[in-house]
């Protein structure tokens, strides 16, 4: 009995330790990432990993961290696995989108950017994004499309006024670019955007 007790409590006491291994991991590793040393992030997940730690939240900073160090593919993989653990989290959906967009696979993009608006179907920065992964694709006419519907939920502003701008330019319809740009300008009281300046320099002068 005396021998059983004693082996019971060298288990708990491993499994505590075990635990608090896997606390200590994983805050050296949260505080890595949010300090942007993500090389060292990445190795204590990657050892949360390796204890058994595999859930979404694991993944997706796996995932963080191969994106913020240039390694798209790598990345994608990590939040393909996120996904599989959560399925619902529309932030996995915008990670996912991004990386295919800079793949310029636009229209897988467009794809996941859209299954955010299932959770979240008037939110004007999604059509933002949907609108400017049109442009990239040089579907104008889409983006356009896009940006109508950003306003209709949250108003128009310098995104929309300018993004129409940009995008009227490429169509070759001038005026309506100017229209625009002269919006955009208002919009911009900070003066921030000298592109707005150029533009109206360059396409705007009698």
């Amino acid at each position: 009995m005396k021998r059983f007790t004693s082996f019971l409590l060298l288990f708990f006491a491993l499994s505590f330790s075990f635990a608090q291994s896997k606390k200590e991991i994983k805050r050296q590793g949260l505080a890595a990432f949010n300090s942007e040393d993500f090389v060292t992030a990445k190795g204590h997940y990657l050892q949360l990993l390796e204890k058994g730690d595999k859930t979404w939240e694991t993944y997706t900073i796996l995932g963080d961290c191969e994106f913020k160090t240039g390694n798209p593919d790598e990345a994608f993989a990590y939040y393909k696995k996120a996904q599989e653990k959560n399925p619902i989290y529309s932030g996995l959906y915008l990670r996912v989108a991004t990386v295919l967009r800079q793949q310029k696979k636009y229209d897988e993009a467009v794809m996941n950017f859209r299954k955010m608006l299932i959770t979240n179907p008037r939110t004007p920065q999604i059509y933002n994004m949907i609108a400017s992964t049109y442009y990239e694709k040089g579907d104008y006419h889409a983006a356009l499309e896009e940006i109508n519907t950003m306003v209709q939920y949250g108003g128009e502003d310098l995104d929309s006024s300018f993004g129409r701008s940009i995008s009227y330019i490429k169509l070759n319809k001038i005026p309506e670019a100017c229209v625009e740009l002269e919006k955009a300008d208002q919009f911009d009281v900070t003066n921030e955007n000298r592109e707005i300046d150029v533009m109206k320099a360059q396409f705007c002068t009698k």
